[in-house]
């Protein structure tokens, strides 16, 4: 970026605006309800693998953990964001609501941490999403012909491999390359295709598919859950063993112990089913394309953060109603063994019921497998050893024989089989496929906005695609580092949408904090914000010390991101990096143009010490042999937040004992705000003359203290900032030290 100072516009007001990346597309924007379509392909796109999730994870008591995600999505994650989005509409989210109250290093790393759990929250769902899809269509009748092609190709080349490369090793990489993994690369290949469409952003087009696919989806498990639940409620012993299995019908306790030991029960086994939470941050990140009032305020715009608020309502509600009820209709008909590794329900539990699967008989939870030993060959009780309520592994023959005739599903619903199952499978597929797409092109559009403040010129980046083939690549590791394995993912998963959710707490909590004289609701309410924090943050503790490997995928994204930053930071420190100045008072920007079109000036940096201005300026005429006929103008810059890279300097022009001083604050880097000052006076006649005294500083520790504290060995500085900015000798300004 060789741009002088002369080529960047001064702006004439302290409101002045910055420019900054933003997200592609986001001059167009749709009304509320279709982009709504958008955020329901990574919220409602979760029924495809989360009942199975939920009931591996919970067993019996998944219905009641389903519940409490509900709750948690209403009165915790729902009340958080829909302040964000008023604090934060324009596409940045909570991230951005922290920036603003955050400042130094310590705060832009924070937010880098934050950044790599964005990051790893947008791949893990596009990773498990394509796991998902992949599975999907593997299941379905209707594809078996083409995958059976694919594994026959497999065998080809295996075939094909001279007899030097063939033995255990390889066929353990072959049969490595089972049909989920060729299936789920193939459908990361077709997604790398798709997103070459998607580089101009969310598109009408795009999103009007979106809705449609949603709607759809939205559709058949609304069939399959209405149809699911309507069943049970005809035939309650499926409801009644389930309460008896969890004690509910206990006559020995209180209804306040009652509630107690079911509250506890439920929240132990919430882990399992938070990825139901998921999807409020993309709703963040396209708030942009939501289209508000025709006089909307741009850092204000109420009219689209109405139309935001109704579009969280709305997918909170459907995701509150939706979650429990699948979990449920998964746990009370569909066999556990089908839910197991290497069942017909697994990570697509809903579909199966949609097939005409056989179902779970009422009265006995009871799987169709053979029960799981343990170590010592004895039968695993499938619900735990925590879990309250008889042991069913065993149950009598008849049961036994009972439970192996099964349920046909056509019993819940005649339209359930291969056909209405094809549809459910091709919508599903459809949406786990555009989910992945949506998170990536929202991923690309939001992080250059800060990578950029923070030192990494993204301009170029985006325009080949950098990032989104960087992200390409990296949920690829992802996608054959876990073998496309839904249930492995979770965890990962799960860590980097609690660490947000918690991210967003702290920055409502930070921003009610902040306010100078709040109301008295918002001083009432940072208790429950706290809490829900806590809340949030305790989760996200629990899930990330029993699966890491999601806290080591962010902080190996973060890692990156420091590294790039600062090499980036390194390589780009000799340009001006600002975007003019902002005024305190009309009068500095009108005198400010007057000024710097003098015909010459000496320009003399200087600190506020015990001396006069009259007793500087006589000291500096004698050490730099300056006449009194020769017209000084003094500069007093003060340092802001050095971590920042692209400045936005504050200036004001003021008398004091006859001298005139111009003084500039909010300076991300003192050498830099100088050199730019300096450049703006060569516009007529000879360039200006800056004048400094020497720096007793080493060359080492000024280099370290200009990279991270804006200052340094200045005068150095600003003569290779000059240098840079203005290539001819004739024009650049004089520096000189004395």
């Amino acid at each position: 970026m060789d741009k002088s100072a002369s080529e960047l516009q001064v702006p004439t007001s302290r409101g002045a605006a910055v420019p900054e990346i933003s997200g592609a597309g986001t001059s167009r924007t749709y009304a509320w309800w279709m982009v709504m379509g958008l955020v329901g392909l990574d919220c409602i796109s979760t029924l495809g693998y989360l009942p199975t999730l939920a009931v591996n994870g919970a067993g019996v008591m998944a219905p009641l953990a389903a519940a409490a995600v509900s709750f948690l999505i209403l009165f915790a994650a729902l009340p958080v964001y829909l302040y964000v989005v008023g604090r934060s509409p324009n596409g940045r989210g909570a991230t951005g609501l922290l920036e603003s109250h955050l400042c130094g290093w310590g705060g832009k790393l924070f937010l880098l941490l934050l950044l790599g759990f964005v990051a790893t929250d947008f791949v893990m769902t596009r990773a498990l999403s394509t796991a998902d899809a992949s599975r999907h269509l593997l299941a379905n009748e209707y594809t078996h012909s083409g995958m059976d092609w694919l594994m026959q190709r497999k065998e080809v080349v295996h075939e094909a491999l001279p007899e030097a490369l063939k033995g255990d090793w390889t066929d353990r990489v072959m049969a490595w390359w089972n049909e989920q993994m060729i299936g789920a690369t193939a459908l990361m290949v077709l997604g790398f295709a798709l997103y070459f469409f998607l580089l101009r952003g969310f598109t009408r087009g795009f999103l009007i598919f979106a809705g449609a696919v949603v709607a759809l989806f939205l559709a058949v498990n609304v069939a399959v859950v209405a149809s699911s639940l309507l069943y049970v409620a005809r035939h309650p012993d499926y409801t009644t063993n389930w309460m008896r299995l969890v004690s509910f019908t206990s006559i020995d306790a209180s209804p306040s112990e009652l509630i107690g030991d079911l509250l506890k029960l439920s929240i132990s086994y919430l882990p399992a089913l938070v990825l139901g939470l998921s999807g409020f941050e993309l709703s963040m990140t396209c708030a942009p394309l939501v289209r508000g009032w025709a006089n909307d305020d741009p850092s204000q715009p109420r009219g689209r953060i109405r139309n935001a608020r109704k579009l969280l309502i709305a997918t909170a509600v459907v995701m509150a109603v939706l979650v429990p009820t699948s979990v449920a209709s998964v746990k009370f008909l569909v066999p556990p063994g089908e839910l197991a590794e290497g069942g017909a329900a697994r990570d697509r539990a809903l579909a199966y019921i949609a097939h005409g699967g056989v179902l779970q008989t009422p009265g006995e939870a009871v799987s169709v497998a053979a029960p799981e030993m343990d170590d010592e060959g004895d039968p695993v009780n499938e619900f735990g050893p925590d879990v309250p309520g008889e042991d069913r592994v065993n149950p009598p023959l008849e049961t036994r024989n009972k439970a192996e005739a099964g349920l046909p599903a056509a019993d819940v619903n005649p339209l359930f089989g291969p056909v209405f199952g094809a549809v459910y499978d091709l919508s599903a597929v459809l949406i786990l496929f555009l989910a992945g797409a949506s998170v990536t092109i929202g991923l690309r559009d939001l992080l250059p906005q800060y990578l950029t403040r923070y030192g990494m010129e993204m301009h170029w980046a985006r325009n080949v695609g950098l990032l989104l083939h960087a992200f390409n690549a990296i949920v690829l590791v992802v996608v054959i580092a876990f073998h496309a394995s839904v249930s492995h993912q979770q965890g990962a998963y799960a860590v980097s949408v609690l660490v947000l959710m918690t991210g967003a707490a702290l920055a409502v909590f930070v921003d009610l904090r902040a306010k100078k004289k709040p109301s008295f609701l918002q001083s009432l309410a940072l208790v429950p914000c706290a809490a829900i924090g806590l809340v949030f943050l305790f989760l996200a503790i629990w899930v990330g010390v029993e699966t890491p490997i999601g806290s080591v995928i962010a902080l190996l994204i973060v890692a990156a991101l420091l590294v790039s930053a600062g090499l980036s930071r390194w390589m780009r420190s000799t340009e001006l990096r600002y975007y003019g100045f902002a005024f305190a008072d009309e009068e500095s920007a009108v005198r400010w143009e007057e000024i710097r079109r003098l015909e010459f000036q000496v320009l003399a940096p200087h600190r506020p010490s015990h001396l006069t201005l009259v007793e500087v300026e006589n000291e500096l005429r004698a050490r730099h042999r300056l006449g009194t006929e020769v017209p000084i103008l003094f500069i007093e810059a003060e340092l802001g937040d050095p971590s920042d890279f692209q400045q936005h300097p504050l200036m004001q022009i003021v008398k004091e004992d006859g001298r005139e001083i111009i003084r500039v604050t909010q300076c991300a880097s003192i050498a830099h705000v100088l050199a730019a000052i300096a450049l703006e006076f060569r516009e007529i006649g000879r360039p200006p003359e800056i004048h400094f005294g020497w720096s007793e500083e080493s060359p080492l520790v000024s280099n370290f203290n200009f990279l991270l504290w804006g200052e340094g060995n200045i005068p150095w500085l600003v003569h290779a900032l000059v240098r840079k900015a203005e290539p001819d000798p004739a024009r650049q300004p004089r520096v000189v030290i004395g």
